[in-house]
């Protein structure tokens, strides 16, 4: 809902600025809703893709460059001692996983994406519902 309320109140600004400030204000004002209410129709889109498992995005992603195996990289490899102040030794635990797999508000990945394509829907619709005024 917040989604919504935040995305849609950012088109209707800037709608309302458009249709008071330019000398064509109607024809403007509906030629830009219509446009932002079919990008978020196409954002809703490909965020309902990407819970089914079809990540678009991954196609426009950069790859690193392959890189010298580390066996073979001399230049880069160096002793690093594991004693601390003291004489104490670290002791290294990584709990990443664990605290990325708690999400924040309660839901899983999917539940966000699929919350997320709807608001997205949602406002691109009523952006094009807007564009007819």
């Amino acid at each position: 809902m917040k989604k919504v309320l935040w995305h849609g109140g950012i088109g209707l600004l800037i709608w309302l600025v458009l249709e008071r400030f330019s000398v064509l204000g109607r024809i403007y004002a509906g030629w830009f809703a219509g446009l932002m209410g079919a990008c978020y129709l196409l954002v809703a889109w490909l965020n309902w893709l990407k819970t089914r498992g079809t990540d678009l995005g991954r196609l426009l992603r950069r790859k690193r460059p392959p890189r010298v195996p580390y066996y073979l990289r001399g230049a880069d490899k160096f002793v690093r001692p594991r004693l601390g102040i003291g004489g104490n030794r670290h002791t290294f635990e990584d709990d990443l996983p664990e605290a990325a797999e708690r999400p924040e508000d309660g839901l899983d990945r999917q539940q966000t994406l699929r919350g997320r394509a709807a608001a997205f829907a949602v406002v691109g619709v009523l952006l094009l519902i807007l564009s007819a005024f």
